[in-house]
């Protein structure tokens, strides 16, 4: 249904050495390229048209249906890319092409230099071998096994923290659950050590025991309890009028100021 062409000016030893710059240059070279494609071949209908930078040199990844038309059965228009780019086609379209780059080069010597274009070699005027093609496929897989790999990577990280925050989540609820049910414990057994008739024999025994601790607790602790109360009020009533005197001490001195102005 679709025709993958790559458009490339120079191999990896041409571009090993070239700076960035140069690099990000054949960006317009490469759209130049495919308007002239687009010009050369119309029954090509181009659906995308890509740059890479990434890997050893830059070029285009074009993705195209070719169209043709004049069938007799079937459909008058079909995709057909041998009728498209058959042998003879293919050759016409090299040679123009080539005779293209050649001009880019000539202009563009920033990039170039005084490289010329190699002559067109005979066999070399159809799609790529099958062996070139698998081998461009390799390593686009192993680009996209490794960026697969990374984003395992985030995911395991994503996991962890899921985990922890699920488990501190946990936690939170847990102790609020534990506070809940111990105050609630607290309620209920107040209210069964206060029940001054219980009826049940877990409510005579908490009340027992209650007022056991009761009297315990009013002979032993509660008046020392109660002395350690007293002395803190008093000593806080004590510190808040002293420092209400203090104001009132400064403000006199302002008064008496005020008071021995003489008159106009």
């Amino acid at each position: 249904m679709a025709t993958e062409v790559i458009l490339q000016v120079g191999d990896k030893e041409f571009w090993a050495d070239k700076t960035r710059e140069q690099w990000n240059a054949m960006k317009p070279l490469l759209r130049d390229q495919l308007e002239y494609v687009k010009e050369i071949v119309p029954e090509f209908k181009i659906a995308s048209a890509v740059t890479h930078l990434d890997e050893d040199s830059p070029h285009m990844h074009v993705v195209g249906v070719p169209v043709a038309t004049g069938y007799k059965r079937g459909l008058s228009k079909q995709v057909a890319k041998t009728k498209v780019f058959d042998q003879e086609r293919l050759e016409k379209i090299q040679d123009l092409m080539h005779d293209f780059v050649e001009h880019q080069m000539i202009d563009h010597p920033e990039i170039f230099g005084d490289e010329t274009l190699k002559p067109k070699e005979k066999g070399r005027n159809s799609d790529f071998s099958k062996e070139f093609y698998l081998r461009l496929k390799q390593q686009e897989y192993e680009k996209l096994e490794d960026k697969c790999q990374e984003k395992e990577t985030q995911i395991e990280a994503l996991d962890g923290t899921a985990k922890e925050m699920k488990e501190d989540i946990e936690s939170t609820v847990n102790q609020y659950v534990d506070s809940v049910v111990n105050t609630e414990m607290k309620k209920e057994f107040m209210r069964y050590a206060t029940l001054e008739n219980p009826k049940t024999t877990l409510g005579k025994l908490v009340s027992k025991a209650f007022r056991t601790f009761k009297e315990w607790w009013d002979k032993t602790k509660k008046p020392e309890v109660a002395e350690k109360a007293k002395t803190s009020i008093l000593q806080k009533l004590r510190e808040s009028q002293a420092i209400v005197d203090q104001r009132k001490e400064q403000q006199v001195p302002n008064l008496n100021r005020n008071n021995q102005r003489p008159e106009r």
